[in-house]
């Protein structure tokens, strides 16, 4: 059962960055900065970014996780939100490949930042899921676990605050 479950998150994760790539090639440059302006404005390089303006974001998606994940009828939307991340995920991509002097800040900054928030979406919502079906057993919720989760995610965050502040030098 678990290996399903991995086989099809990481299909889910590859098929939605795939079209994210996709989705770019049908926008023109300015449509795709019109888009990404307001997903995550970070991207433009525009200013560095502000706390809050790094953590919108990731709070959005963690959101939209925390509340469908819980929901007994709507857990699946919960994955929906994560796809949908990971396409814009792909999109913004390749908008900053496409940049030709953006290269260091995709391969030191987003990427594996964006690929690790994916991730612990993700787990974070596999978590929610099978806390709130062994809820209907009569077992407990792990504060523990979730707050495992959160840490993972703190640090991941703090880490990526302090290689945009290198980055956008």
């Amino acid at each position: 059962m678990r290996k399903s479950i991995l086989w099809q998150n990481t299909a889910m994760i590859t098929v939605s960055f795939i079209a994210g790539v996709a989705f770019f090639q049908l926008f023109s440059l300015a449509q795709a900065t019109k888009v990404i302006k307001i997903l995550d404005r970070r991207l433009l390089f525009e200013s560095t970014p502000t706390l809050v303006e790094s953590i919108i974001p990731i709070a959005i998606f963690m959101s939209i996780v925390l509340l469908f994940a819980t929901h007994p009828y709507f857990f699946s939307i919960a994955k929906v939100g994560i796809a949908i991340r990971t396409c814009f995920f792909g999109f913004s991509s390749v908008y900053l490949l496409a940049q030709k002097n953006e290269l260091l800040a995709y391969g030191v900054w987003w990427f594996p930042f964006q690929f690790l928030y994916i991730v612990m979406l993700v787990v974070f919502c596999e978590y929610l899921v099978a806390t709130h079906k062994a809820s209907k057993k009569k077992e407990r919720f792990s504060l523990r676990e979730g707050g495992i989760l959160l840490l993972f995610i703190g640090v991941i965050f703090s880490l990526e605050i302090a290689v945009i502040s290198y980055v956008l030098k």
